[in-house]
């Protein structure tokens, strides 16, 4: 039986593209899976967590700064362990968070970013454009969303947080096609590559669309408010 070298290529790009999303998936559902159970099942460790809160947040940080600066010095079982291991923080620090919110609206907001996730993942994919040329446009905006949130921390602007909220909506919302778009790419480009750099690329990929959805999760929540 013959193959087209392009039959072979796509069906690389299509085997990566769904490693990315199935790790994307993996780390979506530790962190609800892991949410779930401390407020149905253990509020007494969740409380007690709460109290760990800075700790987990630097945890958090260090696991995402180890994953984006040094993926090329780790095994791809290291990195499969930090991104597992950051999930499971994760939903700690995010149920601590949505702990003021009662589970309907929590669940009405995973809804709604599940559908925008979806909808925003499939343009990402199918759309001809080369989204790249975006990069700069959404650097710009992630730098000033976050200096505006610092800013309004201190201020505490009613209407700037509301401004603040939409961004951030529009933003990660954007930031979904862009990182799916970005990741169909990459996937020609290791069509010949290493099993071990396939791996690791495909967890940092999958950290990427992570952060997207749960970053868009935490402004369709706060627009509940």
């Amino acid at each position: 039986m013959y193959y087209n070298m392009n039959d072979i290529d796509v069906r690389s790009s299509n085997n990566f593209l769904r490693k990315v999303f199935l790790y994307m998936v993996l780390g979506i559902a530790i962190s609800s899976g892991t949410g779930l159970y401390l407020y149905n099942y253990n509020e007494n460790l969740l409380n007690t967590l709460t109290n760990y809160y800075p700790i987990l947040l630097i945890a958090e940080l260090a696991m995402v700064f180890s994953l984006s600066r040094m993926l090329n010095k780790m095994s791809a079982n290291i990195a499969r362990f930090l991104f597992l291991a950051y999930s499971l923080i994760n939903g700690i620090t995010v149920t601590t968070i949505g702990y003021i919110y009662v589970p309907s609206v929590i669940l009405h907001a995973f809804l709604i970013t599940l559908v925008i996730f979806i909808v925003m993942a499939i343009y990402g994919y199918t759309t001809q454009e080369d989204l790249s040329s975006y990069r700069r446009f959404f650097m710009v905006a992630l730098i000033s969303l976050i200096a505006l949130s610092i800013f309004n921390v201190f201020m505490k602007v009613g209407m700037l947080e509301w401004v603040i909220t939409i961004v951030g909506i529009v933003l990660f919302t954007g930031l979904i096609a862009y990182d799916v778009n970005r990741i169909k790419w990459l996937s020609y480009q290791l069509a010949d590559g290493d099993n071990e750099t396939i791996e690791k690329m495909g967890i940092i990929g999958a950290l990427c669309l992570y952060l997207d959805f749960v970053n868009l999760f935490f402004y369709v929540l706060g627009r509940k408010k």
